[in-house]
């Protein structure tokens, strides 16, 4: 009876855990690591989850595919290429920042190259408006500083302005 009952206490742990997982995964998806660190701050906060509880859950989520670091990849990536036109050695980092591994990075930048040309075109296209009220030289200071903070190489910040100009 005893172990029945410690069987049942550690599936209710468990389901409370993957509960909390849900609300956390409704957002947007997670990396194992972004999980970890928060099923670790709840564990310190409610008592109610240890490590077996912990893992048990997460688990659970990577075999639902619930919690996948490749996929996240491939969302952030593509996100990225939407909304933020950032250079792939930004989103590079911006991954590592998500706990991901450099190894699984590099795998899918491998075989999925970013066209940083069209995104250092879209990114300044946003900007290009207002740096056409300077004059040549200082538009082309703003519109480099921005492609290079943006994680773009110079050669590239440097050919997207040439054709920037060539438009007007």
């Amino acid at each position: 009876m005893g172990k029945n009952n410690f069987i049942w206490e550690f599936e209710e742990k468990i389901q409370r855990a993957l509960n909390y997982a849900y609300f956390f995964l409704k957002f947007r998806p997670r990396t194992k690591k972004e999980m970890l660190t928060y099923f670790t701050n709840k564990a310190k906060k409610t008592q109610l989850l240890d490590n077996e509880v912990i893992e048990a859950t997460i688990a659970q989520l990577e075999e639902e595919g619930l919690i996948d670091d490749r996929a996240f990849i491939a969302w952030l990536v593509e996100q990225m290429a939407k909304h933020k036109h950032k250079s792939e050695r930004a989103i590079y980092y911006e991954l590592l920042r998500f706990g991901l591994s450099k190894e699984l990075i590099n795998d899918y930048f491998e075989t999925h190259p970013v066209d940083q040309e069209s995104q250092a075109r879209l990114a300044l296209k946003k900007k290009w408006r207002t740096y056409q009220l300077l004059d040549q030289r200082r538009r082309f200071e703003k519109a480099a500083n921005f492609l290079l903070r943006r994680g773009f190489p110079f050669v590239i910040a440097k050919k997207t302005i040439a054709e920037m100009e060539e438009r007007e």
